[in-house]
């Protein structure tokens, strides 16, 4: 198996403990990726979470952070094929999300509850119709695995759109900004479900490096 891992930590550690355990070489590959991806996501939260207290919408990105993960795990959706690009990518994102929000937490009330009402939609819609989107390196192959991740995307849409109905009606100070946040993270989330979404991923790979790369569909 070719070695993915960029970082020279996670390929010694990799082959300390493939050493330790007695693991091949394929799988201290594998482990050496596994560990890149930790310690990137870690690093990527950090500066994500810096950046949104930087631009004063820490707990606006925070929101924006947990809902587009819980989304990620269950319903995928397009990404980069370097983890690094997408690292890059959403750390610029998740504060602008932010900061959206809070712009759109000032708007009239209409504007805001027709903006939720088209978000609860299509986010409802797109992940009927797509969800869960795969990887062709991680293809889902079972149909009962695919159905069940459907449905936990599915429960967590529920549970968002209770949590943003229910910020319409409390009167808490920053429920405005809040919901509006998590309005933005359905409709990203949404974006990346479909095909437009795959094809900004792949302009994105191929604009950064990866000119060989073909978007398709």
């Amino acid at each position: 198996m070719e070695d993915l891992s960029y970082l020279g930590f996670s390929s010694r550690w990799a082959a300390s403990l493939a050493q330790r355990h007695n693991f091949n070489e394929e799988k201290q590959a594998e482990l050496a990726y596994a560990i890149e991806i930790l310690a990137l996501n870690i690093v990527n939260t950090a500066l994500i979470l810096t950046l949104g207290w930087i631009l004063g919408v820490f707990w606006c990105t925070v929101a924006c952070l947990i809902t587009i993960a819980a989304f990620r795990h269950n319903a995928g959706g397009g990404h980069s094929e370097s983890p690094w690009r997408c690292a890059l990518v959403t750390m610029m994102v998740f504060p602008l999300l932010a900061l959206a929000g809070r712009h759109a937490g000032l708007w009239p009330s209409t504007f805001r509850d027709s903006l939720t009402v088209i978000s609860l939609i299509t986010g409802f819609a797109l992940l009927i119709i797509y969800a869960p989107v795969d990887s062709p390196k991680a293809p889902i192959v079972s149909p009962l695995r695919r159905q069940r991740l459907k449905k936990l995307a599915l429960s967590v849409m529920v549970i968002l759109a209770v949590i943003i109905t229910g910020l319409r009606f409390t009167s808490w100070e920053k429920a405005s900004e809040v919901r509006m946040c998590l309005v933005f993270s359905v409709l990203w989330v949404s974006f990346n479900l479909t095909p437009w979404g795959h094809q900004f991923w792949c302009f994105i790979d191929g604009f950064m490096i990866r000119p060989e790369r073909r978007c398709s569909g």
